[in-house]
């Protein structure tokens, strides 16, 4: 297919037939794309969409795989010994291996517990590039012991051809399941750009660190150019793929930067959100154009709220997420309220849901899983708490933007939340990733029936 990609082995009554036995458990119009996952789950850097939407790259058993959406078996594209996935892939941690697979997002699997100690090696940000050639993706080394310093190896691994190194660069930047520790590697691959709580600018031809007059850079996907704080002057500012300021707003944050920045798909937007001071987990966050610098008014939220444009106009959606809950994450399991914000900041209440009950005796309960937005907000997956009269726990519905919700099969109660856990949209909306236990697979929105008459809104 692509020279070097080495496809998965699964011939005669092997391993893909295995899985035919597992789709049974699966929707009707699911499509297995990998039987066998090993899921680092507490990595949000695990999986990555192609820009298109058409493939999905993805770590397991110690390798990234890549797959198209819609078909398997996935192929292998560059190994990863010493890191999460490929300790629980080994023979005698089969235990850690199973619990892992029955939580979506469980934080008790975060490098530092079970088999895996700190001189494992941490992936992080796994990206494809631009032209959808190939993925890069940065891993973390230690170099000594008793040191939080680190050599972050930073690759680039083409579809066809051997995997490169990028740069090496040694510093302190956290560990991959802390969401403000990224590396961006620009179009030409001649900079890294590595942020955790401040940016480094990487110069990767003279393998050294150029001066970084910025506070914040986040990256584009698309253009090359970056969303940045400056450090001098506080102010919001664009900047074009050589770090020069390209133009300014007349938007300025406080001296102790607790910022962040999201880009909309057409780059004419962004959203604004400053941090309330610590220890307040409140936050406000605005709207502003990028071609005019018209700022919206500013809303209150929380430091865990999401925002994701919906249109070219600049209409959004809110995701407020309670700050606390069940098990103390900020993710939704203690209520959720989500809006739909139109450009002149007229607001409307999509759905709403309360907290979760916790367990009973006797029932297994697991970590809440996250919500899932699809890239044009058409649809939302998310685990709406059980009514009473069923046991305490959630079931994963699909919602679109008329609040119509509808849950996904099969109903039932038999687990803590069911029926599988959702990754990503892909293919626009035209498909849903989506994992139940070992066995990732791709279902395709419309072939869930729509039935308004499922709504749990409070």
């Amino acid at each position: 297919m692509f020279g070097r990609l080495v496809a998965i082995s699964l011939l005669g009554a092997g391993l893909w037939s295995a899985a035919c036995v597992q789709a049974a458990d699966l929707p009707p119009d699911a499509t297995v794309l990998d039987p066998d996952i090993v899921w680092d789950v507490a990595n949000p850097h695990s999986f990555a969409i192609s820009p298109d939407g058409k493939q999905i790259a993805y770590i397991s058993k110690g390798a990234i795989w890549v797959c198209p959406v819609d078909a398997g078996p996935p192929s292998k594209l560059a190994e990863l010994p010493n890191t999460i996935t490929a300790i629980l892939a080994e023979p005698g941690n089969q235990e850690q291996r199973e619990n892992a697979a029955a939580s979506p997002q469980n934080l008790g699997f975060r490098a530092f517990y079970g088999p895996v100690h700190l001189d494992k090696h941490y992936v992080f940000s796994l990206a494809w590039t631009p032209d959808q050639r190939g993925v890069v993706y940065a891993v973390r080394k230690r170099v000594r012991e008793n040191s939080p310093v680190a050599a972050y190896h930073v690759m680039h691994a083409p579809l066809g051809g051997a995997v490169e190194t990028v740069a090496i660069i040694e510093g302190e930047f956290g560990v991959p399941d802390e969401y403000t520790t990224s590396f961006h590697v620009t179009p030409d691959r001649k900079f890294v750009i590595a942020s955790a709580y401040v940016p480094l600018i990487w110069d990767v031809v003279r393998a050294h660190p150029q001066t970084t007059p910025y506070d914040l850079l986040v990256p584009s996907s698309t253009s090359g150019r970056f969303l940045g704080v400056e450090i001098d002057t506080r102010q919001l500012v664009l900047v074009d793929e050589q770090f020069h300021v390209i133009k300014r707003f007349d938007v300025s944050f406080l001296g102790e930067r607790r910022v962040d920045l999201t880009w909309s798909q057409n780059e004419r937007f962004a959203i604004c959100r400053m941090r309330n001071e610590y220890p307040s987990y409140g936050a406000v966050a605005f709207r502003i154009d990028l071609e005019t610098g018209q700022k919206s008014p500013e809303v209150k939220c929380n430091v865990s709220d999401r925002f994701l444009f919906i249109n070219q106009e600049g209409k959004l959606l809110h995701l407020r997420i309670a700050n606390s809950g069940v098990y103390g994450y900020f993710n939704g399991e203690a209520g959720t309220r989500v809006t739909v914000v139109d450009p002149d900041g007229t607001a409307r209440n999509l759905f709403t849901t309360k907290g979760f009950r916790k367990p009973e005796k006797g029932q297994r309960g697991t970590v809440f899983p996250p919500m899932v937005a699809a890239p044009d907000g058409s649809h939302i997956a998310f685990a709406q708490p059980r009514p009473e009269g069923q046991l305490p726990g959630a079931q994963y519905h699909l919602i679109d933007l008329d609040g119509r919700t509808t849950p996904l099969a099969p109903v039932s109660d038999d687990r803590y939340i069911t029926p599988y856990y959702p990754i990503a949209f892909a293919d626009g909306d035209g498909r849903l990733i989506a994992r139940l236990g070992s066995t990732l697979f791709s279902l395709p929105t419309d072939a869930v029936a729509k039935d308004e008459e499922t709504n749990y809104d409070e």
